[in-house]
């Protein structure tokens, strides 16, 4: 078993190991903190814009795409460039929207949002909910429509404009495919060599930034933010203080363990026969507390 494995069950000799190298290892958090944001500066940010229309006294957007910016100088940058000029169109790559950009900015008479949107549907594409009692979903419909629970809210949802999901027996697919096979079979490779490989590239470093970002601003913050400099701000009003490591030790060392204030150490509780998930460590134990 690899070091670190034992989660749900282990002895208190382990535990104590655990925690001592994590605590220990606090010293690297800023170095990991000022890694991540030199990584972020390296891959960039796309950002398309989308217009934007007044509708029922909200400033909403469309899913009309009116501009596209990049990172300049970063690999984002370059990976777009290069997709550019082999004739693609990276506006057809993703939607490459941000949900936490929509905005409140008021409230109406009614106590109700008012919101200022910068991505369609407030950034993310969700299914609609249509009461089930309306077939159609459409105020006046005449209830022979398609049922369109479930449906994405995005015009890249071709079912929706099709009046419902087509079945391929409706109509001659097959042809449909063999033409489509057929015009494109002698250019596969070049396809995927100056297409979808760089398509697959671009989105793999936009999921990249956003697992760095929440590293960064959430999961680095939730440990150590308010205790270590170089961390952020730990706004309590989002993450739990209750949740830091250093709280979190704690509360675990004061169930399994009594300190000796006389001989400064620690000894298993008197109470640890009524816990199920740890034990007393024995002597094989004691020279790899990490692992096996």
């Amino acid at each position: 078993m690899s070091t670190f494995a034992k989660m749900a069950v282990w002895p208190t000799g382990y535990f104590r190991a655990y925690s001592s190298w994590l605590l220990r290892n606090r010293r690297d958090v800023v170095l990991q903190m000022n890694t991540i944001t030199a990584e972020l500066r390296r891959i960039g940010y796309v950002k398309v814009s989308y217009l934007i229309q007044e509708i029922d006294g909200e400033n909403r957007a469309t899913e009309q795409r009116s501009g596209f910016a990049v990172t300049a100088g970063s690999s984002l940058a370059r990976l777009c460039q290069a997709y550019i000029a082999n004739g693609g169109n990276p506006l057809d790559i993703s939607p490459f929207m941000y949900p936490d950009a929509t905005e409140i900015v008021s409230t109406d008479a009614q106590g109700n949002p008012i919101l200022a949107e910068q991505y369609p549907y407030g950034g993310v594409v969700a299914p609609r909910s249509v009461d089930t009692t309306s077939p159609g979903g459409k105020p006046g419909g005449t209830g022979y429509e398609s049922y369109e629970g479930g449906w994405l809210r995005t015009d890249r949802y071709y079912p929706a404009r099709q009046n419902g999901r087509r079945d391929r027996g409706g109509f001659d697919s097959d042809s449909i495919v063999r033409h489509m096979h057929a015009m494109r079979g002698w250019a596969n490779q070049i396809i995927k060599e100056r297409l979808q490989n760089i398509e697959w590239q671009i989105i793999k470093l936009c999921d990249l930034r956003e697992q760095l970002e929440t590293e960064r601003d959430e999961i680095m913050v939730q440990a150590f933010g308010g205790t270590l400099s170089g961390v952020g701000a730990f706004d309590e009003d989002r993450f739990s203080t209750g949740l830091r490591v250093q709280s979190l030790v704690a509360d675990i060392q004061d169930l399994i363990f009594e300190q000796d204030n006389a001989e400064q150490s620690f000894k298993d509780s008197t109470q640890i026969g009524f816990l199920s998930f740890t034990f007393p460590t024995v002597p094989s134990e004691d020279r790899f507390p990490l692992g096996c």
